[in-house]
Formats: structure tokens, C-alpha cells, sequence
């Protein structure tokens, strides 16, 4: 540890045990924790420092060898630990042997919390199994245990990936965990504004913007992209407009999926100045590469228009930058 600047005690062990672990350096975190074995007893803590770099590391294998040495030494293992485990074989699809620590976590009389089955819906919710996500929050609810944002958000998440028929239902979770005095974050509207778009519904997307506004919920990049996707599919050009201009007052960043809302906005009311600017914004001064699509919608309203200067210069622009190449007279995608 004199090597690392740090006085050896257990505190600055852990400490730098977890700087190794978070910058994934599992193995020398091993065996700066081998090698001080004899000097400090290991503990609880450590231990779970050693599990969290192999986790980190995305080495379950080694992160059980330790598990199970600690448990051999009469080490009972914390909450922390158990969920750092339960949180790699979930992530690992190991869903079944996720279930079985846990089991054997509750008859150890070590009880989980938030975080500890979270991890089980987030596997649940990426494989699209709303049952099971519906299941761990009633096994929650038995425990007493608490939900978080997180939880929430997963919830959201469920009820949206289904459509329409459980928009109702995901509103509804929205409204509890406010009244529960847990604030919502964009994540938490994300999914409700992309069901909207998705069914069209304009009006219920003004309406949960304005309750996010009342609720001092900044909208995200995601957010904006969704609302003027949902925007100009209803015609709603000025509704547009007014959510590029809130994001550039409110500093949100705008990406290639923002920009290919505005231009398609642009092209689809035939206005070739504001597409052909935006594009040049987008290419030039932000660098992005826009999809194929979006590029040859902006060159064929600028054939159409007559603007063949603008036409060549938007060709040039993309040339200059790499996106496409000149070949033949005719411009390759790469």
C-alpha cells in the first residue's frame, strides 16, 4: 500500500479496494487484498469490496470463489453483498440462481432491500415479462419493502411496453410514487410520452408535459425527441418549434434523433431553408451524421425546390466531413 501513497489500515484499504474495484481493476485489487491477509483480518467489508471488482469485472466466477471463501470463514455476508451478487447473475441471465441466493439471503435472516429487487425487475423488464415485474413488487410489498424511483420507473417501464391498454395503469404509478413523496425524473415520463406517440394522443401529451413542469421535472434529450416526433406527426408545427427552442434555453443538448425530427418537420411542409439550415447546423456545427433517409429527404426537396447550389453544398458538406463519398459523380454512404 506504501506504493499507493496510503497509510495501511483497514479504512484506506477499503478505500483504495473500491477505487480498484470502480475502475474495474479486479485483479489488482485481489491481490492487494491477498497480500495484506495476515496484516488485517478480512471483514465483512472488505470482502464485499473483493465480490464488487469481480462483479465490475464481469467475472461472476471469481466473485462466488470469494463469496463462498468468505462465507467458509465464518463471514456472514451483508445485504450489500448478497445484492452485489444477485445483481451479476441476473445481469448474466442467471435468473434461477438469482432466486435461489435470495432464498437462501432471507433464511440467513439477512433482509433485502430496494436495491435487492430491483435488480430482479430490471432483468425482468429488459426481457419484456410484465408478470414477473408485477410479481417482485408484490413480494415487496410482503416484505415491507420500500420502492425508489427505480422501482418505479421499472413499473412505468412495464406498463407502457404493453400499449394503450395499460397507459391507465402506468399513469396510476406515476401518481403514487408522487404521493408517496418520491419525484419523479424524465425516466419516469419517457415511457408514458413514447406510449403517447405511439397512440397518437396529442392532448394527453400536453397534458403530462404540463404536469412535468409542475412537478420541476427537466425534460431530457429523449423527452424533447418524442414530444416533436409526436408534434409533427399531428401536424402541430408550432408545438415543434417551441420544444427545440426550450431545449436550446434550457441547455439540452439535441442529437441525431432530434435533428431528424425537426428536418422531417421541415420536409414534410416543404420548407427547404429551415430543412437545409437545420442540416448544416447539424452536420457542420455539431458534427452528426444524419441517417440516410433524413440526408436523401433534404436533397430531394432541394431538387424539387430548384436548389441545386444548395443541393451541391449540402453534398460537399458531408463529403468534407466523411459521411459520404464521391464516386462516378454520385455520392456513397458510408
Amino acid at each position: 500500500m506504501p506504493d499507493y501513497g496510503v497509510a495501511p489500515d483497514p479504512a484506506s484499504l477499503a478505500s483504495l479496494l473500491a477505487a480498484l474495484a470502480k475502475k474495474r481493476l479486479a485483479g489488482e485489487a485481489q491481490s492487494l487484498f491477498d497480500s495484506f491477509k495476515s496484516q488485517f483480518p478480512p471483514d465483512v467489508v472488505l470482502y464485499s469490496v473483493i465480490v464488487h471488482a469481480w462483479c465490475r469485472a464481469a467475472r461472476l466466477d471469481e466473485a462466488e470463489r470469494v463469496f463462498a471463501e468468505m462465507r467458509q470463514l465464518g463471514i456472514t455476508p451483508n445485504v450489500y453483498t448478497y445484492t452485489i451478487v444477485i445483481d451479476a447473475m441476473c445481469r448474466a441471465g442467471q435468473l434461477p440462481r438469482a432466486h435461489e441466493l435470495l432464498c437462501q439471503m432471507i433464511d440467513a435472516g439477512c433482509a433485502p432491500n430496494t436495491a435487492t429487487f430491483n435488480n430482479f425487475m430490471r432483468a425482468h423488464v429488459k426481457a419484456g415479462r410484465t408478470e414477473q415485474v408485477l410479481q417482485v413488487r408484490n413480494q415487496m410489498k410482503q416484505l415491507g419493502c420500500e420502492p425508489d424511483i427505480i422501482t418505479y420507473n421499472f413499473l412505468i417501464e412495464t406498463h407502457c411496453g404493453k400499449g394503450q391498454k395499460n397507459l391507465d395503469a402506468a399513469l396510476k404509478v406515476l401518481n403514487q410514487m408522487v404521493a408517496k413523496g418520491c419525484s419523479p425524473n424524465c425516466h419516469s415520463f419517457n415511457p408514458i410520452f413514447r406510449c403517447l406517440r405511439n397512440t397518437g394522443n396529442v392532448n394527453a401529451a400536453r397534458k403530462l408535459y404540463d404536469r412535468m413542469r409542475e412537478l420541476h421535472c427537466p425534460p431530457n434529450t429523449v423527452t424533447y425527441n418524442l414530444l416533436m416526433q409526436l408534434f409533427n406527426e399531428e401536424k402541430s408545427m408550432d408545438m415543434v418549434v417551441r420544444m427545440r427552442k426550450e431545449m436550446e434555453a434550457e441547455g439540452v443538448e439535441p442529437n441525431v434523433n432530434t435533428y431528424a425530427a425537426l428536418v422531417t418537420a421541415f420536409c414534410g411542409r416543404g420548407n427547404w431553408r429551415r430543412a437545409y439550415a437545420t442540416m448544416r447546423e447539424m452536420v457542420e456545427e455539431k458534427g452528426l451524421k444524419p441517417t440516410r433517409p433524413v440526408y436523401e429527404m433534404v436533397l430531394e426537396l432541394l431538387r424539387k425546390a430548384g436548389q441545386l447550389r444548395k443541393h451541391e453544398e449540402l453534398v460537399e458538406m458531408m463529403v468534407e466531413r466523411g459521411f459520404v463519398s464521391r464516386s462516378d459523380n454520385n455520392t456513397m454512404w458510408y
